[in-house]
């Protein structure tokens, strides 16, 4: 039977939950046993002869909390111990031995001082097996003799007598709830008497008159083995076993730490989740432990842009030039800029975005791509028949462009040279290509950059007149000035 116990007891802690350990919070615990007897004396030795039918044995104990490390144990167990010898049907060659059994029942009690390896440095104190050692001092009554039950014979009585011996005991609790454990333990008895067998040193058989310690032992010994329950009782309430008792702790029914008074910091942001209004995420005491990731005082779950500072008039966006457009409606965002062109700048207000406005400082015409109109309106150079050279009358509307040029640097220039039907077109074609290098080659000479001047021959294929007569194709010998801004 006690097989059976300790083998389902074992099985049970492979598959109980670890709990709470014996704590200061549940410091005192009553238990109670049954278990097995097994003899080691004169006559022989049982131990861990557990087919053995008799010696049981059954008792209470008082468990106290003394320290993570240890706890004090009291025991007291009464049972019955015997030996008998021949129970197969046959008689020990030994003439002492053959005929001797005996049987007391006994009361031991035992005062242990228990050392834990469940104590946070060996194992954790809420491990599912909590292996321990005891030892301490005891004491055991034991009640008379008994007749040889197999053979019909006088077995050896003894004289009511007390013995003191040393228990050392090793076992394991195993924790089925905050109140109650399994444990298991065998408890060897070194005691200092010799004779409860009914055989001592020194002393005759009371039937067969043989003066003999058989195995010349001077104590009689016996091992306790035994499961048993244990309860907690009077223990301090710690409803949410956070190790924090209920009365000491202000969330007793929610899991929390010593440092929070027994509260939950789920985000660990030192804010208990009571009076955290983002509990699952760390935050800022000044925000009832809500985020503020970047920083503008607007807390994240109100915060329209939350990893960028901004401004609460956008909702925690940003306006980084300052337009009144937040950033993330900008086309440019980092220059200051109209509603109207989509945060970008007008520089001069001509309704022209200065990024596709090629004269952003001055106001311009969508036609000349933000620049304002030219009102330079120059007359065509003429020239004689197959003449190149810039005539005298022509020089000062020339002086007038060149200054002009050179007064405002943005201006540029293209002249275009033409030539009448007169001759081959190729020939015409080169001679209006010299008559616009002629203009230039002037305009250069006043003083004018030749990068801003730009020349092309047309040839005879452009003409001023068509079908002209002498005098009017002198009107087609000519280059024409266009001014432009760059």
């Amino acid at each position: 039977m006690l097989k059976k116990l300790l083998l389902a007891a074992t099985m049970l802690c492979l598959f109980v939950p670890a709990m709470q350990a014996q704590t200061d919070l549940n410091r005192t615990w009553l238990s109670i046993h049954v278990g097995h007897n097994e003899y080691d004396g004169d006559l022989g030795n049982e131990m861990l002869e557990y087919e053995l039918k008799s010696d049981w044995a059954g008792g209470i104990g008082f468990h106290q909390y003394l320290s993570p490390s240890f706890d004090f144990d009291a025991v007291l167990t009464y049972g019955y111990l015997d030996y008998k010898n021949g129970e197969d049907g046959t008689v020990d060659p030994n003439p002492v031995k053959a005929n001797n059994s005996f049987g007391t029942k006994y009361l031991n009690a035992n005062l242990m001082l228990r050392y834990k390896l469940a104590n946070g440095y060996i194992f954790g104190q809420n491990a599912a097996l909590q292996p321990f050692l005891a030892a301490g001092v005891g004491v055991t009554p034991y009640f008379g003799g008994s007749d040889n039950i197999y053979f019909g014979e006088s077995g050896n009585d003894i004289e009511s007598r007390v013995g003191f011996g040393v228990p050392l005991a090793a076992g394991f609790d195993i924790p089925l709830s905050k109140k109650t454990k399994i444990i298991l333990k065998a408890t060897y008895n070194r005691t200092f008497v010799d004779g409860f067998d009914g055989q001592a040193e020194g002393l005759g058989r009371s039937s067969g008159g043989i003066d003999s310690n058989i195995d010349n032992k001077d104590h009689d010994d016996f091992l306790v083995t035994s499961v048993g329950f244990k309860f907690n009782v009077g223990g301090a309430k710690d409803t949410d076993g956070d190790g924090i008792i209920d009365s000491e702790d202000a969330c007793p029914e929610e899991v929390g730490t010593e440092a929070n008074n027994g509260c939950p910091d789920t985000d660990r942001d030192g804010i208990i989740d009571k009076e955290d209004d983002c509990p699952e995420v760390a935050g800022e005491a000044e925000f009832n432990g809500c985020p503020d990731s970047d920083g503008d005082g607007i807390i994240d779950s109100e915060d329209a842009c939350p990893e960028v500072a901004g401004e609460a008039e956008f909702d925690g966006c940003p306006d980084s030039d300052g337009d009144g457009i937040v950033d993330s409606e900008d086309a440019c965002p980092e220059v200051a800029g109209e509603a109207e062109f989509d945060g970008c700048p007008d520089t001069d207000g001509d309704g022209i975005v200065d990024s596709e406005d090629e004269c952003p400082e001055v106001a311009g015409t969508e036609a000349n791509n933000g620049c304002p109109q030219v009102d330079f309106d120059f007359a065509d150079v003429n020239f004689g028949f197959d003449q190149s050279i810039v005539e005298d009358e022509f020089k000062a509307d020339l002086d007038r462009l060149a200054e002009e040029l050179m007064d405002d640097t943005n201006l540029q220039v293209t002249l275009t040279g033409h030539a009448d039907r007169i001759g081959t077109e190729q020939y015409n074609l080169r001679l209006s290509q010299r008559r616009a290098e002629s203009v230039k080659n002037y305009l250069v000479g006043q003083g004018v950059s030749a990068d801003r001047i730009f020349t092309k021959g047309v040839g005879e294929t452009e003409p001023l007149i068509q079908d002209a007569d002498t005098q009017e194709r002198r009107q087609n010998r000519r280059v024409v000035i266009e001014v432009s801004r760059m």
